[in-house]
């Protein structure tokens, strides 16, 4: 806000009702400058000292000063506080309110039916308020990155909140030039009716487009009673006049723009009330995440009563979250205030301090307060005075005094301090979150408000846990540190009185264990200390991120129930946290959420007051632990070398002992055997780390749910053919399921990755269909797509079909069947949502096309119910249970979102968020992605995840961006892989035309496409826009990307089905098939590649010579090795040879026997090729083709590359 006293130019704003003409009513001849408040009268400059009030200084009765005021803000003011009573004006006002709402409860239940949480995506919007006409331009940083705080506006109704939050808001947006914020309806002078309904959510212009967004949330009077508010009942009639100007069309549906939970909770008549609702629900929420509390009264001498209601307010709230890193900075705003106030109580210090002071003794004398000081004296907390007991509940307590209408200098003073109570106060709470590490950017604070919203639905009893929705809300992965963390705290959820240093003595010896394997299979050479030394900062970050953030305080209290607590034995979730014999009460609050509010329970109940007590400080303890991993290394170490004697290779005996020794030990066995389990043991499955090594990424899922990484794999495995072992699981815990082995494909480090890239395109996704069957008829139909491609990635109908090709194993046939069913029963005039003729309701954005629910049974019937993306694809071929699948889509604050079947290793700053997974609870259903997928604005309303709230198919979604994701994750997903790009990046769009012609997707009527015709297709080598791979390019000139996209005259609709049958025969008929077998060649050069090892030399040639094995992709036996050996032998493959040369030297050819062909056509057998490759520098460039019969030249996979060895 501007300072006190500031005026703005004259075109700062264009104020209603100011005219050039008006005129000082003293002289009636100058323009009018000033206005007095105490005269009530406009004067000039000139006129304003000839008043004799004004030159003798005189003051108007209740000693208030005649203040000389600006007349810009007078009219501000009366912007402001002059509400106009007339209906159509209300009705227009409280309209345009509408897209403020962010949630509240329906109002209308009928008999039997369940109340409905109503979530309307407000935080959302203005989370990406740099891309509305409102806010403030933010270059091209990432918005969702910004850390909003959070003010809320509570009071009893008509205390004037809105009113308060109108003024902010328009005085704000002055000091920025900016005019269309929105801001509250006050209430209108004269009606006893509650103005606003539910809560509603708004923005600071002055932090709005900064790192550092303030949010407004106004709330409804805590006792408005049943009665509708003056919002709803206009709402009503609108929606009333939008049903019958629909006609009687029966297929009538009112737009929804909101997603709903059932209240679970409201099961009685009392509970099924709006005062309940607003007095028990909503303050849940605001509290457990608002920075700062204003509470609005404007009775200043009943203040007694305001405290109490901040008492009763806060009690509801503060034991409903435990593990909360800061209680709420409160500001107690005295609305209205009389003008005769002494102008010392003007001054926030002063009136605060007068105030709590003139209370201090009440807090013994006044009934509501001795009962909670009497509670908290039980607790252990000394409360001497009100202002002890207000700090038992809030971080700070501040008063500020408002005066009314009539003093507008004051007011304008009053409300800058207001503004920088509530700027303090949310400074003051980042600050406290950021040393707790828990300041939540704008896509946190969205995940933790879903999970808020359905915890809250579900119950009011059990207590809202921060620390755990951190941890079920973060992607965890495959890193040292994430695992050490991981295993600690599902250890100490296992036993009921857990202790910090017996869980962290478990995992001592499974530590050092892990850094001698890790050691041994990276090479590391040194002492045992020297090797330690390289690990301790992981297992260090490990310990104190446990010890700060994850490990529960012990404190605990046994003997009888103490009589402050006696009360809520009638609680059940209570009865549940204590023993009936020798009570025992255990504190829940972890060291970083425990400061403020003491030792707590498990079901929200402040039971003492005290600092955090843990058997493990990690200052303190440190060392204990690190020496007693160190002890143990070195024994391991010792008999490794003793193993080593014995004739063990140094990988042999390392992965012996490993499991034999540490596994065996840590995961004690629990299936079918009588062996008494040690309730410290966990088998972790689905885990986004290597469970047996705890360093690895995991390459696959076993049948007993543990994932392995791909050196576990091979040291545990039993090779079943080239490249795929069997494995059973090295974990002995489960016997039942252990035996249950699996054959793993592992990719060589040698072979390059081919990633497809399928962009949305509604029906028009039959192009990439038809594309990729052209494709496979150009290699003779005997090859799949999956065999062609390591990575598939789409977005929209694209990221449909991508898991429809991983997950369920679909043939392109499959595909087309598939697609056209789904677009032919979704796409239907039967589901087109049926809307008023004439709208009148604001909307934040149009009203999606169709309904949802026939899109969601139709893609549970393709992909079924329960399976997640996770689960091992029901397919035979190990190769194509290997592949894997990415699904890009956008979450309701602009962020992207990655849903995969595989796990990486860690990226920082992406572009995009991962899905967050921390088990196989939280793996999302294939069904859901797919229906995420589909959810294109302007076709379906957007999906309700229970993590990440609505997600959706956002239209600015470009092919380079998803290339970007596609280059990105094939860098985080395979091991070894080189620096240079993959073999094969094919980005598949669905069509363009001309700039100038858009397709719509309004029209509820559907249309044949005109007679269109494919112009023609270009194939592009794109980079992906970075510095780094355009130096690539440099040297590596390969058209690695490709990317297919037919030019149309026209493009039909998203949901055109009439026009499938004629894109299909457009792609069909007139693709330029050069170009497809261009491709496809390309595809079919990668099915090889080549392992080398080490270089002898060649005296007489003064050269070296490498040998060189080439393999195939393909297993043996198969029916796609029988169709690789048809086209080489007889095919459009026939008289291919491998060609290798290094770079400026000659090249050297190898043709492929006729009896390599014959086995692979008649035994399924690929016969390995083995050739010495000249070459004078073994770090120069080597480029490694499969040369045709015509003399085209495809690059094999992993080519041109070094041979020099490791």
């Amino acid at each position: 806000m501007p300072p006190p006293g500031a005026v703005e130019p004259i075109n700062a704003v264009q104020l209603d009702g100011l005219q050039d003409s008006e005129l000082c009513e003293d002289c009636e001849e100058a323009a009018t400058d000033f206005f007095c408040n105490a005269c009530q009268c406009r004067l000039c400059e000139a006129c304003w000292d000839r008043q004799p009030a004004h030159r003798r200084k005189r003051v108007a009765p209740g000693q208030i000063p005649h203040e000389k005021t600006d007349l810009r803000l007078i009219h501000r003011l009366n912007s402001i506080f002059l509400s106009s009573s007339d209906e159509a004006t209300l009705e227009t006002l409280h309209r345009d309110d509408e897209v403020t709402a962010w949630f509240g409860l329906e109002r209308e239940v009928q008999d039997g039916r369940s109340f409905m949480f109503r979530e309307h995506g407000r935080f959302a919007d203005l989370a990406t308020s740099s891309r509305r006409s409102w806010s403030k331009p933010r270059g091209n940083r990432d918005d969702v990155n910004c850390v909003p705080s959070l003010v809320s506006f509570v009071g009893q109704t008509g205390a004037g909140k809105s009113t308060l939050i109108k003024l902010l808001v328009h005085f704000n947006q002055l000091s920025v030039q900016v005019q269309d914020f929105p801001s509250p309806v006050p209430g209108v002078a004269g009606r006893d009716l509650p103005t606003s309904e539910d809560v509603h959510l708004y923005a600071d212009p002055l932090t709005s487009g900064t790192d550092f967004p303030i949010l407004y949330a106004d709330s409804e009077g805590l006792d408005g009673g049943e009665r509708l508010p003056l919002a709803a009942n206009l709402r009503k009639r609108r929606e009333k006049t939008e049903s019958e100007s629909s006609g009687s069309e029966s297929g009538y549906f009112p737009s929804k723009n909101y997603t709903e939970r059932e209240v679970q909770w409201m099961t009685s008549d009392t509970k099924r009330t709006r005062q309940f609702a607003a007095g028990q629900l909503y303050p849940r929420i605001l509290f457990a995440f608002s920075d700062v509390v204003v509470f609005v009264h404007r009775n200043p001498r009943a203040i007694e009563g305001v405290l109490e209601r901040l008492l009763d307010w806060g009690s509801v709230a503060i034991e409903t979250t435990y593990n909360q890193p800061i209680l709420p900075y409160a500001i107690l705003a005295l609305n209205a205030t009389e003008d005769e106030t002494d102008s010392r109580s003007w001054d926030v210090s002063i009136a605060t301090d007068s105030l709590l002071e003139s209370l201090a003794n009440t807090v013994n004398k006044n009934v509501i307060f001795a009962k909670y000081a009497e509670l908290w004296r039980k607790r252990g907390k000394k409360i001497d005075t009100v202002a002890d007991l207000m700090m038992c509940y809030y971080s700070a307590l501040k008063i500020v005094r408002l005066p009314t209408n009539g003093r507008p200098t004051l007011m304008d003073a009053q409300a800058q301090k207001l503004y920088f109570e509530i700027d303090r106060g949310c400074q003051l709470s980042r600050a406290v979150k950021a040393d707790t590490r828990m300041l939540l950017n704008a896509f946190e604070f969205q995940a933790y408000l879903n999970h808020a919203f359905d915890h809250f639905c579900a119950t009011v009893d059990a207590p809202f846990d921060f620390v755990q929705c951190s941890y079920l809300n973060r992607r965890l992965l495959s890193t040292f540190e994430e695992s050490i963390l991981t295993l600690a705290v599902e250890m100490i959820k296992k036993k009921p009185r857990p202790k910090a240093i017996m869980v962290l003595e478990k995992l001592e010896r499974l530590i050092a264990s892990c850094i001698m394997l890790d050691a041994v299979r990276n090479d590391i050479k040194g002492t045992a200390e020297r090797i330690m030394a390289q690990y301790m900062p992981q297992v260090d970050a490990a310990l104190k991120e446990f010890s700060n953030h994850h490990s529960p305080c012990e404190f605990y209290v046994t003997g009888p129930i103490p009589p402050h607590l006696q009360a809520y034995m009638t609680n059940m979730a209570f009865q549940q946290s204590v023993h009936a014999k020798g009570v025992i009460m255990r504190c829940a609050n972890v060291r970083s959420g425990h400061a403020a509010k003491g030792h707590q329970l498990s079901d929200g109940r402040v039971f003492a007051r005290g600092s955090y007590e843990s058997s493990f400080s990690f200052q303190k303890d440190r060392g204990k632990v690190l020496d007693n991993i160190y002890i143990t290394f070195q024994l391991f170490m010792d008999k490794l070398a003793q193993m080593s004697r014995q004739g063990y290779s140094l990988l042999e005996g390392v992965s012996l002992i490993h499991r034999d020794d540490a596994l065996a030990s840590h995961y004690l066995p629990i299936g079918g055997i009588s062996v008494k389990v040690d309730s410290d043991s966990v088998g972790l499955r689905y885990t986004p780390f290597c469970i047996c090594c705890l360093f690895g990424t995991p390459e696959a899922l076993l049948p007993c749910g543990h994932m392995l990484c791909r050196d576990c794999i091979q040291a545990y495995g039993i090779e079943k053919a080239l490249n795929v072992l069997e494995v059973e699981c090295p974990i002995k815990a489960d016997h039942e399921r252990r035996s249950l082995s699996r054959s793993i494909y592992l990719k060589s480090d040698a072979a390059g990755v081919r990633i497809l890239a399928l962009a949305n395109g509604g029906i028009r996704s039959i192009i990439q269909i038809e594309i990729l069957k052209l494709i496979e008829n150009q290699l003779g139909g005997g090859l799949s797509i999956q065999s062609l491609f390591d990575i598939i990635i789409g977005e929209g109908t694209g990221g449909v079909m991508a898991l429809g090709l991983v997950t369920r194993g679909w043939s392109t046939s499959d595909c087309e069947q598939n697609l056209n069913a789904l677009f032919r029963e979704v796409f239907t005039k039967a589901n087109v949502q049926r809307l008023p003729k004439v709208s009148i309701r604001p909307t934040k954005t149009p009203p999606a096309k169709y309904r949802p629910k026939p899109l969601e049974d139709s893609l549970i019937a393709l992909f079924h119910p329960e399976p997640r993306i996770i689960d091992t694809p029901p397919v035979i071929n190990p190769i194509a249970q290997s592949t894997k699948v990415a699904v890009l889509t956008s979450s309701a604050t602009g962020r992207k979102v990655l849903f995969s079947n595989y796990r990486r290793q860690p990226s920082t700053e992406l572009p995009y968020a991962l899905y967050p997974v921390v088990d196989y609870s939280a793996e999302p259903r294939i069904w859901e992605i797919a229906r995420s997928a589909m959810a294109h604005t302007d076709l379906f309303k957007p999906y309700t995840d229970p993590r990440l709230g609505r997600l959706f198919f956002q239209k600015d979604m470009s092919e380079e961006f998803l290339i970007k994701v596609a280059h990105i994750e094939c860098q985080a997903t395979y091991t070894g892989l080189r620096k240079d790009f993959p073999d094969v990046l094919l980005s598949l769009d669905c069509g363009r035309t001309l700039p100038s012609h858009t397709p719509s997707t309004n029209s509820v009527d559907t249309k044949q496409t005109k007679s269109s015709r494919w112009t023609h297709v270009t194939e592009d080598t794109r980079s992906i826009f970075t510095d780094y791979s355009w130096e690539q390019r440099e040297h590596y000139h390969r058209p690695s990307f490709i990317s297919l996209s037919p030019l149309l005259e026209e493009l039909p609709e998203l949901d055109d089905v009439l026009a499938i049958p004629e894109l299909q025969r457009l792609i069909r008929e007139t693709t330029d098939l050069d170009i497809i077998r261009k491709l496809s060649a390309q595809l079919f050069a990668t099915l090889f590649y080549a392992e080398s090892d080490d270089a002898v030399e060649d005296a007489d040639a003064s050269e070296m010579l490498v040998p060189v094995r080439i393999y195939c992709r393909l297993l043996d036996g198969t029916s796609e090795m029988r169709a690789v050996g048809t086209l080489l032998k007889t095919g459009k493959f026939r008289n291919s040879s491998f060609v290798f040369w290094e770079d400026r030297h000659d090249a050297q050819e190898f043709p492929i026997p006729v009896h390599a062909l014959q086995s692979m056509v008649t035994d399924r057998v690929f016969v390995v090729q083995r050739f010495l490759i000249p070459v004078f520098d073994l770090k120069a460039l080597v480029h490694g083709v499969l040369r045709l019969e015509n003399g085209e030249e495809y690059p094999l996979s992993g080519f041109p590359r070094k041979l020099e060895s490791a």
